[in-house]
């Protein structure tokens, strides 16, 4: 159970300060798992958007 806001960062950092390791993290987290996750949801966007037979239809 978290009882100090120092606990919640100290979960979320992994470590008191912020250091080399923490920026390392964070900066692959940005460069590759989130461009890979936006990609897989865009493909599946894209795969029901064609299945579904479209975005709009006709009046």
């Amino acid at each position: 159970m978290i009882t100090q806001v120092s606990d919640a960062r100290f979960g979320l950092l992994a470590a008191r300060v912020v250091g080399e390791e923490t920026l390392n993290r964070f900066y692959v987290l940005h460069c590759v798992f989130i461009p890979l996750v936006v990609a897989l949801l865009l493909a599946i966007h894209f795969w029901r958007v064609r299945k579904d037979g479209g975005i709009s239809t006709p009046l």
